[in-house]
């Protein structure tokens, strides 16, 4: 008997190919930051198929604010050391 439900990794992958054309139209810079938000998602796939959505851009998404998310706060931390060095 064959699965019924679209493994999360094949879903990410579809997400990203039909994003194609809105990633053509962003400028280079955006299409950088496009993409590593993508790589953001993919290093959690395995967070994805335990949340067995059925909307993996929803899981994507999450993961990517998680991790910018994450970046703000580290950079809030850089931001008070400097300060409390002056």
């Amino acid at each position: 008997m064959g699965r019924t439900v679209i493994p999360y990794s094949r879903q990410m992958q579809y997400i990203e190919s039909s994003l194609g054309q809105y990633r053509r139209g962003l400028r280079k810079p955006d299409q950088e930051i496009f993409d590593e938000l993508i790589r953001t998602a993919k290093l959690q796939v395995q967070a994805g198929v335990m949340a067995s959505s059925p909307y993996p851009i929803d899981i994507m998404l999450l993961t990517m604010m998680i991790d910018l998310k994450k970046e703000i706060l580290r950079l809030k931390k850089e931001s008070e050391t400097f300060r409390s060095q002056e």
